[in-house]
């Protein structure tokens, strides 16, 4: 029998180990009286009542056996009880984690619990040999454990980092795709269908000038609200025929998960918003807080998909080092904090290339051995068309990656034309049923994205594409396309670092490509990144061929996991033939590289401000309250209608291009309510409201009083029978100027 006893490091460990013990029994104590408090008599306390005390008498008799006796035979009651012993934590985690959990008593338990952790993983013939400590410590050297060892620091390190940017750095969305999918999922989810309240003028002039082109063959009436259907009182929202439905719909199922309070009223002195479930005001709206834990899960399950292909490519040590590497870029952080679709799409464009290489691995198993099966291949194939169909009803245009798909499955050892027509079938099935939905609702298959073509040409810079109700003709859709994919390609090659999260496995990515891998899947794979990124970047250039970092037409990003795990391992590559003798330089260059890496992000998290909003220009109580002094019949006009649909909830237009245009909606599709406009127009150069294609709205900005180094001149506004003619600054001061057609602010 061994005396656990003997030891005075054993001693020692276990008064650790029972103060530790006791933390964690006190705190479920606490829960316990957290339920019986609500309820003494009630069927929960009373279980909360025994299951204390079966942890109390469990970890009783489990410390007598563990201490005095260290033997076989009591590590399987010791295991079930470490699972128990699991069971407190989380209760406190998911009942009141602010209330419970403290700075003193986390870090104890913390330590516990990965204690135990490691504990349930160390083999029983291992405690056959001494005490626990020198079994944990034998396993996670050379044993079976080690994955536990870098496990448990990368799961803290991404706990620690995610915590980091959704409390230093997360203010809400800020951006106009965010709330654009944001609006889109509550429509969703409050059974409206994929309608829209982000309105651009194209779009409305779209669906009215086919409303019309029906109605002469039906003899149906051509107006975009039709009375029988859209009766006073209720909001005039139309079809969206801009946004893929994938993500807004996975957005969707996870606001009915999470159930944000959407209509979340205004704090009195426009200090944030009502918290009527734990009382006082949050300045953050509801249905922001929750849309970052949904992309962070992709994150992560982005990161597993790294280690796994590092590991199927090359060793574990590319693999946890292409894992770390990844987790240390900036912007997939940045994206996780958005509500666009560049988390989800990620992940899903690294689970084709996975498939993908799976696929190939089959086939070159069948090349080499003539009994092998090929039936495996197809179950992947199935797998890869699922995911490449779910992409590409996220962004239409990954339609490409068809491409490099077809090279790929006609020109390994075993060709399958049959399984590319397949996966080919499965993803023009799903997208074909959505532009034919399209086509039904708006005229068009390709819904109002044609004019994307000249986006960014001559005479449609920035927002023009969508503010103008000029419908470009066909023929100057497609006439420069050659010289906006050059533009784009061009553009590519000068931003592609920023463009893939600076991140230096990149660049090794692109120097491997002059190394020949001794495996035939790993030159696949290699040429299969280069080629999908190629097509990839041909396809952007036909709607935006010079796509921001962190915004929506970023699509070489999602590649930036594939070429991560090749450039790792070309990195272990060079470092192996400097021939280094000394481990300690080897492990010092590796550990540099990492924080190399990671340095946009330590960057970006302790360079962050104390601001509470996005402003400029997003005020969101702000924009709630005056947005909502239109009525839901009516619409706001306003230059960031995407802010003012989301947190206002209410219609609203983009500013058109002209007065003439703005009146002639108001008179003939929906009156406006309100009108107002934001520091998004004082960011924009003078000349766009003094020459530009804005100039007709330069009175009834400069009408009221301005902010201090603006350079407009202080006009009248026109007395040319515009309905709205009353106006005021907000309580932001000039930087928000509302017009209306009676001071509707009196009343409120």
């Amino acid at each position: 029998m061994y005396l656990f006893f003997s030891s005075p490091i054993n001693r020692l460990i276990f008064l650790v180990r029972y103060v530790v013990l006791s933390v964690v029994l006190g705190l479920a104590g606490r829960v316990v009286f957290l339920f019986a408090s609500h309820d003494p008599g009630s069927s929960p306390a009373l279980l909360a009542w025994a299951f204390l005390a079966v942890m109390a008498l469990g970890g009783f008799f489990y410390h007598i056996r563990f201490i005095l006796i260290a033997r076989l035979d009591s590590m399987g009651l010791s295991r079930w009880y470490c699972l128990l012993t699991l069971l407190p934590f989380v209760s406190i985690g998911l009942y009141e984690w602010s209330g419970v959990i403290n700075i003193i008593s986390i870090g104890p338990v913390a330590i516990y619990v990965i204690y135990l952790l490691m504990l349930i993983t160390v083999p029983e013939d291992a405690f056959r040999h001494g005490s626990a400590l020198q079994a944990t410590v034998y396993d996670y050297e050379v044993g079976e454990g080690r994955i536990i060892v870098r496990l448990v620091p990368l799961l803290v390190g991404l706990v620690l980092v995610g915590s980091a940017y959704n409390f230093m750095l997360y203010r809400g969305l800020d951006d106009a795709q965010s709330m654009d999918n944001a609006q889109l999922a509550r429509q969703i989810v409050r059974g409206e269908g994929y309608t829209t309240k982000f309105l651009r003028p194209q779009a409305v002039l779209d669906l009215r000038n086919y409303a019309t082109s029906q109605s002469l063959i039906t003899g149906q009436s051509g107006a975009l609200f039709p009375a029988n259907q859209f009766p006073p009182g209720t909001p005039r929202i139309l079809p969206d025929t801009y946004n893929a439905p994938g993500y807004p719909y996975l957005l969707a199922s996870w606001f009915y998960l999470v159930r944000p309070q959407f209509d979340q009223p205004v704090a009195p002195r426009l200090e944030g918003f009502v918290d009527e479930k734990k009382g006082g005001s949050s300045f953050m709206y509801s249905g922001d807080r929750w849309i970052p834990a949904l992309n962070l899960i992709f994150v992560v399950l982005t990161g597993l998909l790294v280690y796994v292909i590092g590991r199927r490519l090359f060793d574990d040590r590319t693999a946890w080092f292409a894992v770390v590497a990844f987790f240390g870029t900036d912007m997939i952080w940045q994206f996780s904090l958005t509500a666009m679709s560049t988390s989800f799409l990620m992940f899903l464009v690294t689970a084709v290339l996975y498939c993908a290489l799976e696929i190939f691995c089959v086939a070159e198993l069948c090349f080499e051995s003539d009994e092998q099966s090929f039936v495996p291949a197809w179950l992947w194939a199935m797998g890869l068309s699922m995911l490449l169909a779910v992409a590409c009803l996220t962004r239409l245009h990954l339609l490409v990656l068809l491409v490099p798909l077809l090279i790929l499955l006609v020109m390994m050892m075993r060709p399958s034309g049959l399984m590319f027509a397949m996966i080919a079938a499965v993803a023009l099935l799903s997208t074909g049923i959505w532009f034919w939905h399209m086509y039904k609702v708006s005229g068009h298959p390709l819904g109002s994205n044609a004019s994307l073509l000249i986006y960014g040409e001559d005479g449609y810079k920035e927002n023009q594409i969508f503010c103008s109700t000029s419908i470009p003709t066909y023929e100057r859709l497609f006439r420069n396309l050659s010289q906006k994919e050059f533009n784009g390609f061009l553009w590519h090659m000068q931003h592609g670092w920023q463009l893939l999260g600076c991140n230096p496995m990149t660049i090794l990515f692109l120097a491997s490509l002059t190394h020949a891998y001794k495996r035939r899947r790993t030159q696949m794979f290699q040429w299969l990144l280069l080629v999908t990124a190629l097509v990839i970047i041909a396809a952007n250039n036909f709607g935006v061929a010079n796509p921001e970092v962190l915004g929506p037409w970023n699509n070489l990003g999602l590649l930036l996991p594939g070429m991560v795990v090749v450039g790792s391992a070309f990195f272990f590559i060079q470092l192996e033939r400097l021939d280094l003798q000394v481990m300690l330089v080897n492990s010092i260059i590796v550990v540099s590289t990492l924080v190399i890496t990671a340095i946009p992000m330590e960057l970006a998290l302790t360079s962050s401000n104390n601001l509470i909003y996005n402003f400029p220009p997003y005020l969101p109580p702000l924009i709630k309250v005056a947005g909502q002094y239109a009525q839901p019949d009516e619409w706001v006009t306003t230059d960031m209608p995407w802010a003012s649909a989301w947190y206002a909830d209410r219609a609203s237009l983009w500013l058109p291009d002209s007065i003439t245009d703005f009146q002639h909606l108001h008179d003939n599709v929906c009156p406006t309510g309100m009108l107002f406009f934001t520091p998004v127009s004082w960011v924009r150069p003078a000349s766009t409201f003094l020459t530009g294609e804005d100039k007709d709205w330069l009175p009834l900005i400069s009408a009221s009083y301005l902010p201090p180094n603006s350079t407009f001149p202080n006009n009248l506004p026109p007395n040319s029978g515009f309905p709205l003619t009353v106006h005021t600054a907000t309580a932001a001061g000039v930087d928000y100027v509302l017009w209306s057609d009676r001071p509707r602010w009196n009343s409120q």
